[in-house]
């Protein structure tokens, strides 16, 4: 059982070491982290405009906040040094629709050597598929390059997040009320993510409601 968890352990850090990650703070006027986001992808680029579109979005919902709503997103990430060029092998999965067969997306890979393309492309897949509403009803589908990773089980990783109601919208103020969520999800990133997500809407729901121009932040 040890020689499992450590195995396991190794796989998920040499997972996140492959992935580029991007952090954006949602900053406040006065300096202060309101919130942060994280993303990743195999491009950092593409990890920090997901980032930044959480950021945004979280803005657009938040909008009657005027702390949030004169908020600013900004990138913390430093773009990784790049490796020496070398070849590239190439891999590619659709995410199939079990129920009629179509082909609801193509995700594409580049690693050193097959089984990483692979195993890349077939992360960004079953990212996808547990984006949608039931996933049990999709399937990710090898279409070219190397062997087929070995399947993995479902999410089972749980986090939580606390989110403060301060009064009167001021970023100093007292804290009215405290709300916690957890969830579970494929990932740290993902549950924490949702976790937030719910606990930030519940007290978003009563500050809207509330008498006062109340604002909510997230506890770190």
């Amino acid at each position: 059982m040890k020689k499992f968890l450590v195995a396991a352990a190794l796989f998920v850090t040499s997972a996140m070491a492959m992935a580029e990650t991007c952090h954006v703070d949602m900053v406040a006027r006065n300096g202060r982290s309101i919130d942060k986001f994280s993303s990743y992808d195999y491009d950092f680029e593409a990890a920090c405009r997901q980032a930044l579109r959480q950021c945004t979005r979280e803005q657009d919902r938040r909008s009657y906040d005027p702390v949030v709503s004169r908020a600013t997103c900004n990138v913390t990430s430093r773009r990784p040094v790049p490796p020496p060029h070398q070849r590239k092998e190439v891999c590619s999965f659709n995410l199939v629709n079990t129920q009629n067969g179509r082909v609801v997306d193509t995700f594409t890979a580049q690693a050193n050597n097959e089984h990483q393309a692979c195993r890349k492309a077939d992360d960004k897949c079953f990212d996808a598929r547990y984006t949608k509403q039931n996933p049990w009803k999709f399937s990710c589908e090898k279409i070219r390059g190397g062997s087929r990773p070995t399947p993995r089980p479902n999410p089972t990783v749980t986090r939580f997040c606390t989110v403060d109601r301060i009064a009167n919208g001021s970023i100093s103020g007292r804290v009215v009320q405290t709300y916690t969520s957890s969830a579970t999800a494929m990932s740290a990133y993902e549950a924490e993510s949702r976790a937030c997500q719910k606990a930030t809407s519940d007290c978003a729901m009563d500050a809207r409601y509330s008498q006062r121009r109340d604002t909510c932040m997230r506890r770190y």
